[in-house]
């Protein structure tokens, strides 16, 4: 097969432009795009890209004259529309890996196919109370937490997702310098519509985080009827535990309390039961 034979025979190319003349004359031009457009064939995604710019390959287009252009594969095309979630969030810690899930895109186990309903109910407002999610490593909290998460962004609401031992890092590298980016953090997580606060408990505690955070953030939550979503590997008697020492090993188990009672009032309990997702995908 000759090679305006080849370009006549890709349902693609072809279809750019009805003129055999057209094709002979611009032949090269169709080559270099033929070229490109055949290293996507059979590719499982960005992590195997071939193409000198990942994501991109060359395309063609026909307006009165023939134009060459650039366009996004469609595993790029889903990172960038993920990207465009991601930046709507008023606080974002989701990983990009995990922007373009949603409810409606995901599969679950039959062990996450309970939480799957009851994370679908607050999608839809038929509940108007949280979820406080524990369970081992690598059985899905924060995955199916992100796929509510990147739903509720689409719907307009105003999202913040956390990962607390990331947040409460950067807060405390702002403390003692800049106390206005605290406040304002603060008021991102007290305010938005729908707080998600993942893997709570693996950050150490002080009174600072305890207290002068959290606290805050949760009584403002309560006070204000806002749904608040926590992820936990620990069970909340495990949590109660946890916020009551400090580093210094300093007991102070009323303001441990004070916390628990909130995070008890704003969320329904749920233990996710399951293999970790995480090793069965690296086997």
């Amino acid at each position: 097969m000759n090679e305006f034979e080849l370009i006549k025979n890709d349902p693609h190319l072809s279809g750019i432009c009805d003129d055999d003349a057209c094709i002979r004359q611009h032949l090269p031009q169709f080559l270099r795009v033929y070229d490109s457009r055949k290293l996507c064939k059979d590719c499982p995604g960005l992590f195997a890209c071939r193409q000198k710019n990942k994501g991109q390959r060359l395309d063609l287009r026909y307006e009165g004259v023939l134009i060459e252009e650039v366009e996004y594969c469609r595993y790029a095309s889903l990172v960038r529309s993920g990207k465009a979630v991601l930046e709507k969030y008023s606080y974002c810690d989701v990983p990009e890996n995990l922007a373009d899930i949603d409810l409606e895109s995901i599969t679950y186990t039959p062990q996450q196919k309970q939480l799957y309903l009851q994370l679908a109910a607050l999608l839809y407002e038929k509940s108007d109370k949280g979820l406080y999610i524990c369970g081992d490593l690598g059985t899905g909290k924060t995955y199916l937490c992100t796929a509510l998460a990147n739903s509720l962004v689409k719907r307009g609401k105003r999202v913040a997702f956390v990962k607390v031992s990331n947040f409460f890092n950067e807060m405390k590298s702002f403390f003692g310098s800049d106390t206005d980016m605290i406040d304002r953090n603060i008021n991102k997580l007290k305010k938005a519509d729908y707080l998600f606060l993942d893997d709570i408990g693996s950050e150490a505690v002080s009174e600072f985080v305890r207290d002068d955070i959290l606290f805050r953030v949760l009584d403002y939550r309560l006070e204000n009827k806002k749904i608040t979503l926590f992820t936990s590997n620990l069970s909340k008697e495990e949590l109660l535990k946890h916020y009551q020492y400090d580093r210094k090993e300093k007991s102070n188990l009323m303001n441990a309390r004070r916390l628990m009672e909130r995070i008890d009032i704003l969320t329904n309990d749920y233990v996710l039961t399951g293999n970790n997702m995480r090793r069965e995908t690296k086997c």
